[in-house]
Parts: C-alpha cells; structure tokens; sequence
C-alpha cells in the first residue's frame, strides 16, 4: 500500500505545473516588426523590350515611309522609320565594316561628336553633378559663406554641420539667388551662385548632316535583310519580315482584310 501511495503522489507532482519564472513583457509590436519584410524589389532589370512599341502601331505603308524625310515625321512614324533604318544596318553584316563613322551614326539615328553636340552633352553633365554633388569645405561664415552653384535661381539644401560632435541631422532648406541663408541648427552660411553656361547660336544645327553622309534609305537593303535572315522557313529577323509583308510578330495579318485574304 505504501508503495502504491508513493506512485500516485509522484504521478501527481508530475502532472502539477510549475511556477514560470519572470520574463520581460514583450512588446505588442516585436511580432509586426518581425514579419515586416518586403515582398518586392525597389527597382527591376530595364529590358529592351520596354522601350519598344508594339508592331500593331506600325505604319502599313512602310515603303512610303523609309523614303520620307525623318524630320518631318510623328513620334510613331519616326520611330519605326529609324529603327527599321538602324536595323537594316545592323542586319547587313557584309557592307557594315566597309562604312565610315558618320555614316554609321547617321544611319543608326545617333548624334555625331561636334562642337555643338560636346556643349549641350556638357551642360547636361553639369546639371546632374550639380544635383547630386555634395560641399565639402571650410564652416561657412558672412564673411566666407558656403557657396551653392546651381543652374536656377534656386536649390534645396541640406545642411550637416560640421564633423565630429559639431555635426547634427540634415536640416533642409530653400536657398535662393540674392540672399545669404543661415542654418537654424549650427548658424553656417550659405549663399548660392548661379552657374551660366552659352546655348549655340541661333540658327546652328546641334547635329548637321555632314555633305559626305548619305541620308537617303536604300529600301533594296530592307528586302536584302529579309531574304538572308528570314528564309528556310525560319523568322530571325521579325521587324523585317513585318515591315515587307505587312504582318505582326512575325506572320500574323495586322488588319482583318489580310486575314481574310490568308484564310
């Protein structure tokens, strides 16, 4: 009986529960913070594809087109122009070595290296360093203020102090062409001071045509294209193939007439 007895009150100390020890509160939040994680990318591969238009969009009538002058042109119409053009160049592997530069460059719509076409690439090289170039210099004074360069009347600025324990959080400000700026943290002065820069004359082309550059589109070098890559039942060029038969994404009819026709 003792025996028995000693069993069922050992059975039972181990069912008793026992006593927690303390444990600090945790916060209502700790659980929220824990999952908060985000389920997407801040920026994404820029692809080719997303710059490019539809082939519904372009035009029927491309012949027509390839023999317009491309200053003359929509959006749309301008942009299947040179990319048909630039294409047509890059798909001719046996004449591209042979061409010169301008040539090149003209036939693939881009600037040639000018004088023009330095200054205006040098003016937007200034306007994006000036965006985002930070000051380093001596503690800005009335007498020897820190000096803001910008290309407006105007820039957003941000003060930090000084280093060390003389500086603080980024304090924001406005600062204007005519006046001195005192920071309210530290009391630096600031001052901006405009940047000026020349614009080509007036009447002076940014990007000329050069006398020696052929500006006319071959349209035998499209159907050249056509027949190297897209022959043998196999579409490796498809804005070719859709410029010539008048199709989209490589054999379907653009319009319900054609498809008609091809049933």
């Amino acid at each position: 009986m003792l025996s028995a007895a000693r069993r069922v009150l050992s059975g039972a100390a181990r069912l008793t529960p026992k006593p927690q020890s303390w444990q600090p509160a945790v916060p209502a939040t700790a659980g929220c913070q824990l999952e908060a994680r985000r389920g997407y990318r801040h920026w994404w591969r820029v692809l080719p594809e997303d710059f490019e238009l539809n082939s519904e969009s372009m035009p029927k009538d491309v012949k027509s087109l390839m023999a317009s002058n491309p200053y003359n042109l929509g959006f749309i119409d301008a942009y299947w122009y040179w990319r048909i053009r630039a294409e047509s160049t890059m798909m001719d592997p046996e004449n591209l070595p042979k061409k010169s530069y301008k040539q090149l460059c003209r036939d693939m719509g881009l600037t040639i290296v000018n004088e023009q076409a330095e200054n205006l690439l040098g003016i937007i090289e200034l306007y994006e360093y000036l965006k985002s170039s930070p000051f380093i210099g001596p503690f800005g004074t009335i007498e020897n203020p820190v000096l803001v360069p910008a290309i407006h009347t105007e820039r957003i600025v941000g003060c930090t102090g000084g280093t060390g324990d003389n500086e603080h959080v980024p304090l924001w400000f406005r600062c204007r062409e005519g006046f001195l700026y005192r920071c309210g943290e530290c009391d630096q002065i600031f001052m901006l001071v405009r940047v000026l820069y020349e614009l080509p004359e007036e009447g002076v082309e940014i990007n000329p045509i050069d006398p020696d550059v052929k500006d006319v589109f071959d349209f035998a070098l499209l159907e050249k294209g056509n027949e190297v890559w897209n022959t043998g039942g196999m579409i490796n060029w498809p804005t070719g193939y859709d410029a010539l038969h008048g199709t989209v994404f490589g054999g379907e009819a653009r319009d319900e007439d054609q498809r008609a026709i091809g049933e």
